[in-house]
């Protein structure tokens, strides 16, 4: 039985195949997650803990103008609750990306042109990107995470000072098995995005129509005054979204419904030393996501309904709300990391040479208007590296606190533990 901590192993085998201009990436994972639970007011858990085993291997291909990038997932390969391996394993073959690129060229213009599954990170933050809009992203996931593209047609032409990007996105296709709220959310729409630099800034400007959204605006914008700083900006406007509703009687399901207009905003900054200390703080802002007051309510609506066995199966529908792509309206997150290569070339002392096989960094997750607070380390250990292969270790923790009435503390696990072996051949 897996205890205590789970353990990741992850290694990665790459080589090229000359023949046809075929080139071919291997990467293969397994990932063992061990975490500790705890009632919330809507979910009490059979168990107090669990780990599981899961598989991944991905397969990236490039020949001629085609790109693809294919997952095998295999998830449940070992399970301690029934002490099974394999039986009860789910296995998926997931397209992450698979499409053809090109150089149209038309009279004395030449266009970049895109079609099939691509991932568009447009998003330019650390913690949250509100401009990763056509099919968001888990940021800085522990354990395996398979993010899969859209599917896209695209055309670029380029100027002097940026770039002009007519795109057609369409996210309806999806290998991952899709939660209710992401699949509710799946879209299809025309728009159009401008890049730009300015001196020592970068911009981009969005407009965007789908059937989900019925219209949005997005923006955002990235300055570097000097190799210390840099400061970003990033913003989205939607006429409508969709949210999980608090129900109006109280013997009554969360229900999904169609809302009006939405704002999300981010402000951010970067710090870096020449010791290689990294700090990033942001905070962003999104309209979409449960209030305190909402909060509170769904709370106290839940706590009845468990208390009463006919319908204890309707507090489970309160969760649905830890589904919304920010479970705060407003949210804060600092930043630490250590790049101890960078602070070992001003030392003298030899003796500090191996401080430079390791990497930590620390993310904090504050939710300021519940006091929910969600900290994560990970620390990070090469253990072997012979320019050919590399073995990394990797430890990562993951601690949901804060008020106990707090939205994070709504989540059942209260931590998560990880132990990594990454590995490059």
């Amino acid at each position: 039985m897996l205890r205590l901590l789970s353990i990741v192993i992850f290694s990665t085998m790459s080589y090229d195949i000359k023949a046809d201009a075929l080139q071919l990436s291997w990467d293969w994972a397994l990932s063992a997650k061990h975490d500790q639970l705890r009632e919330s007011a809507f979910i009490k858990p059979n168990n107090d803990e669990q780990s599981r085993l899961d598989a991944l291997l991905d397969v990236g291909a490039s020949y001629g103008q085609w790109i693809g990038l294919l997952a095998l997932y295999s998830q449940g390969v070992y399970q301690d609750e029934n002490h099974r391996w394999l039986e009860d394993s789910h296995n998926q073959l997931i397209v992450r990306e698979l499409a053809w690129q090109s150089t149209l060229d038309v009279a004395e213009h030449s266009y970049d042109f895109s079609l099939g599954k691509i991932r568009l990170d447009y998003g330019v933050s650390y913690g949250y990107r509100p401009l990763d809009m056509f099919k968001p992203y888990r940021q800085n996931p522990i354990g395996l995470s398979i993010e899969e593209g859209a599917s896209v047609a695209s055309l670029a032409s380029f100027d002097e000072s940026g770039e002009w990007t007519l795109l057609y996105t369409n996210s309806h296709w999806t290998d991952n098995d899709a939660e209710p709220f992401n699949a509710e959310n799946q879209q299809q729409g025309i728009g159009v995005r401008r890049y730009g630099l300015h001196d020592n800034a970068e911009y981009q400007l969005i407009a965007y129509y789908d059937d989900v959204r019925h219209g949005s605006l997005g923006a955002s914008w990235v300055s570097v005054p000097n190799p210390a700083w840099e400061f970003h900006v990033e913003a989205l406007w939607q006429k409508q979204h969709k949210q999980f509703s608090l129900p109006t009687q109280p013997r009554h399901a969360v229900e999904l419904s169609q809302q009006g207009s939405a704002w999300q905003t981010l402000l951010g900054s970067t710090y870096t030393t020449l010791g290689g200390h990294s700090f990033i703080g942001e905070y962003w802002y999104d309209s979409r996501a449960w209030s305190d007051e909402q909060w509170h309510k769904a709370q106290n609506q839940a706590h009845a309904l468990q208390n009463i066995t006919q319908s204890s199966s309707l507090a489970h529908s309160y969760a649905q709300g830890l589904s919304h792509y920010n479970l705060t309206e407003h949210s804060i997150l600092l930043h630490w990391s250590w790049d101890t290569n960078a602070w070992l070339q001003w030392q003298e002392n030899s003796h500090w040479a191996w401080l430079g096989d390791v990497t930590p960094k620390v993310d904090l997750l504050i939710s300021p208007q519940d006091g929910g607070v969600i900290a994560t380390q990970w620390l990070t250990y090469q253990w072997i590296d012979t320019g050919y292969a590399s073995v990394d270790l990797e430890f990562t923790a993951r601690f949901l606190s804060g008020k106990s009435d707090s939205a994070y503390a709504q989540i059942n696990q209260s931590h998560t533990l990880t132990f990594t072996l990454k590995g490059k051949f």
